[in-house]
């Protein structure tokens, strides 16, 4: 996304590393930016360092918190601009307490050039915390002038690729437990206000700002999905103002945590801190990724057979060959939504997953999507006239499926797994 891939390219050509050793240094550093990040806001917030500490350990342990149902977590569990980009913005806030606007400023233009989306709704909440004074009228015309059409026409098949994503851009679609991500943190925010008691301090105007600023974009996405005039505004998902609103929630508590209960017991961290990784370790070793390794190191392609599978394909077929797989290969389970394109080095007819994101934002691309989508959606039942209309059509080569699949002795498949 914008400057990921162009720094990500130029450390390559500088260092001279391999692209996996330095995708995953990538993604140290962008874990390190964002907890460094958070320690900044904490030294804001709190006086007292383990206070500070506390704050940014809370946040560390629940990296893989995900956020109501915005499919997001707080810090992706792979190398993404995502990360970046909340780094900056977290540092950009801490230049918003120190009342350095310009290089806040600088922050959001930095997470812009890294995520655009993620920057803009973080922009919201530090636009609502700079103001000393809710300016209720200047954040209207703000609105406004964010608002003017500058998206591109919609048609039918971007409605599709839309509507396909049910809940994901309708807040009014989400099930009553996912409104807890919004619910939950204004209350312990609330909470965590009133703490201060009489003169109010960094915590508790932070606190009343976020309860501010994450229902204007609650409001922005429930208007936004409900009205039909706004319908190309929804791939911008206001819902992601939740993001940066929850993970100040954490390092918020974490750090009133360390100051009144954790002080300088160890055994006390141990006592919370330890349950708490457990806690958000073994979904991720059981439901997140239960197909492959938990830290994936460079050199070595996670153990599955669709991985498997993938390599051979890198190594053994034409550079220019043209692939079909399920197009909702990287859902099965086991398949643990490694991505063919990246590991295959091949091509390869659009996907549900994947390129129906692709579909939603660029609305020009959506017919395309759509009807590749379509000409194989029916993939449990293809047969072998199957495969030759997409070859006809699209100039498919070659054919990635399950052994279940009924076409399979009908195909030559010079390499197979389990």
């Amino acid at each position: 996304v914008m400057l990921t891939d162009d720094l990500v390219a130029l450390s390559i050509r500088a260092t001279r590393l391999p692209a996996d050793w330095a995708v995953f240094l990538w993604h140290l550093l962008s874990l390190y930016l964002l907890l460094f990040g958070c320690l900044q806001v904490s030294r804001r917030c709190f006086r007292d360092p383990k206070a500070q500490w506390a704050a940014t350990v809370s946040v560390a342990v629940m990296l893989t918190l995900e956020v109501g149902a915005t499919l997001l977590f707080l810090a992706d569990e792979y190398f993404h601009p995502r990360t970046l980009a909340t780094a900056a913005l977290l540092l950009s806030l801490a230049a918003v307490l120190d009342r350095k606007f310009i290089t806040a400023l600088m922050g959001v233009i930095a997470a812009a050039l890294f995520h655009p989306t993620m920057a803009a709704a973080g922009a919201l909440h530090l636009a609502v915390i700079a103001w000393r004074e809710p300016a209720w009228k200047k954040i209207a015309v703000a609105s406004a002038f964010i608002s003017i059409p500058l998206l591109g026409p919609s048609n039918d098949a971007w409605r599709e690729a839309l509507a396909s994503h049910g809940s994901l851009y309708s807040p009014l679609r989400w099930p009553w437990y996912a409104w807890l991500g919004f619910v939950v943190p204004v209350v312990l925010l609330a909470w965590f206000a009133r703490l201060e008691g009489g003169k109010p301090g960094p915590v508790g105007y932070l606190s009343r700002r976020l309860i501010i600023s994450s229902s204007i974009g609650v409001l922005a996405g429930i208007i936004i999905s409900t009205t039909p005039g706004f319908e190309r505004f929804i791939p911008l998902e206001p819902m992601r103002t939740l993001h940066l609103f929850t993970l100040l929630t954490v390092l918020v508590g974490g750090g009133i945590l360390g100051q009144h209960v954790l002080s300088d017991r160890p055994v006390r961290w141990a006592l919370v801190f330890v349950p708490l990784s457990a806690a958000m370790f073994v979904p991720q070793l059981l439901i997140l990724y239960p197909g492959s390794p938990h830290i994936e190191w460079p050199g070595h392609i996670a153990r599955n057979n669709w991985t498997e599978a993938f390599e051979w394909v890198r190594e053994n077929t034409p550079p220019k060959a043209y692939f079909v797989l399920n197009p909702n290969y990287q859902a099965i389970k086991g398949e643990d939504y490694h991505d063919f394109r990246s590991l295959a080095e091949r091509s390869a007819l659009a996907d549900f997953r994947k390129d129906h994101n692709v579909a939603t934002n660029w609305p020009e691309l959506a017919p395309i999507w759509s009807e590749q989508f379509h000409d194989h959606e029916n993939w449990a039942s293809f047969t072998l006239s199957d495969f030759q209309r997409l070859k006809t059509k699209y100039g498919i080569t070659w054919a990635v499926i399950e052994s279940s699949n009924s076409a399979a002795s009908e195909l030559n498949c010079p390499y197979q797994n389990s």
